[in-house]
């Protein structure tokens, strides 16, 4: 289901509840968050009374609530589309096509033998035809699946060397004196002596050299900047998991570097990499949440991703976080905890968060 809200959701009602339901949740909702009452604040609770206003102002009118529920079921088959058109795209980008199976010709010797044996048959089959012919119908077909059946086996057994397969030993390599090695090669600068070593493992499915070799071409190190390489090799980390691909693939799609812009795209790798723990990822989705790219526009949500980050000690998530403490946008206003967090993020040098400190300590 799409991370959408309604106005069913703004009165903590169901879609199917009769007027009655919802006149009383309004009304329960009204004397809780009323100005004179509401214990976060007066700004807050006129925010809140008037998001619930306007959801009364819908649901009681039977036009608007029609045209509104008609609105819901849109977002949910746009939702359900997109949904699907993704799904479909990590599939086609996942399946593999099998290799062909390259049909020889029978060698000349195997269809002489076959030929040899086949007259052998038919000769047989003569020798024995008046035998047959006092016999069913049935005894007589029986006799020649038989021969066919012979004729079958005889041909496996004289082709099962070309049916045999090689199989290829895996090369014998220390995976990871060789990643230590091409790391050692960044560090001294020497990036384009390293690549082709990430570039090995990467082609065999190593997961951290597909990651660094997206890397280094992403950030052109010592070769030419190519971002479609880049999201290419990304790709194939963030599908095994890899956090740090996840995020970098997550941005490429919010900026369209190396790949076509798709928010949702983004979206999707942020939120399998912040859920992993990823800082830069968290902060990535709370700043799509503010702004509503990709997703919904929710303040709320944008907090809590926030509000992740900024634990982990990210300043710009801090500084968010902060301005949204001081203007009460989702979350409850608290100037207090507005300027602990300017304060953090301002201790790490954020230019934007010292400006607001220096605001809050002029008024």
């Amino acid at each position: 289901m799409a991370k959408f809200k309604t106005h069913y959701d703004n009165l903590n009602v169901s879609r199917n509840a009769p007027a009655s339901v919802i006149k009383a949740a309004y009304k329960a909702l009204c004397q809780k968050y009323h100005p004179d009452k509401f214990s976060g604040g007066h700004d807050e609770a006129v925010r809140i009374m008037k998001t619930i206003n306007a959801a009364y102002a819908v649901l009681s009118d039977t036009g608007k609530r029609a045209e509104h529920d008609q609105w819901i079921d849109r977002q949910e088959r746009e939702h359900a589309t997109s949904e699907a058109h993704r799904i479909m795209e990590i599939i086609t980008k996942n399946y593999v096509a099998p290799s062909a199976t390259v049909k020889n010709e029978s060698p000349a010797a195997y269809r002489i033998t076959i030929n040899k044996f086949w007259n052998k048959i038919c000769d047989g089959g003569k020798k024995l035809r008046f035998i047959s012919s006092r016999l069913s119908k049935k005894i007589n077909g029986f006799f020649w699946l038989a021969a066919a059946a012979c004729i079958v086996f005889a041909a496996i057994m004289l082709y099962m060397p070309d049916l045999k397969t090689t199989s290829v030993a895996p090369v014998n390599q220390d995976v990871a004196k060789i990643l230590r090695k091409a790391e050692l090669l960044v560090k001294q600068g020497r990036t384009a002596k390293a690549l082709p070593l990430y570039l090995q493992l990467a082609e065999q499915g190593n997961v951290d050299a597909q990651f660094h070799a997206g890397l280094i071409y992403a950030n052109g190190q010592g070769v030419t900047k190519d971002d479609k390489l880049a999201a290419g090799w990304l790709d194939k980390a963030a599908k095994q998991g890899h956090r740090e691909a996840q995020t970098k693939l997550g941005f490429m799609y919010a900026t369209g570097k190396g790949v076509e812009q798709n928010y949702s795209s983004a979206i999707y790798w942020c939120y399998k990499a912040a859920e992993q723990g990823d800082v830069i990822a968290q902060y990535n989705l709370g700043l799509m949440y503010a702004k509503g790219q990709g997703v919904a526009k929710d303040n709320n949500i944008a907090a809590s991703w926030y509000s992740k980050a900024a634990a982990q000690g990210d300043a710009r998530a801090q500084y968010y976080l902060a301005d949204m403490y001081a203007k009460g946008e989702g979350v409850a206003k608290d100037d207090e905890q507005a300027v602990v967090l300017y304060r953090k993020a301002a201790e790490q040098g954020s230019a934007e968060a010292i400006a607001a400190l220096k605001q809050l300590e002029d008024k």
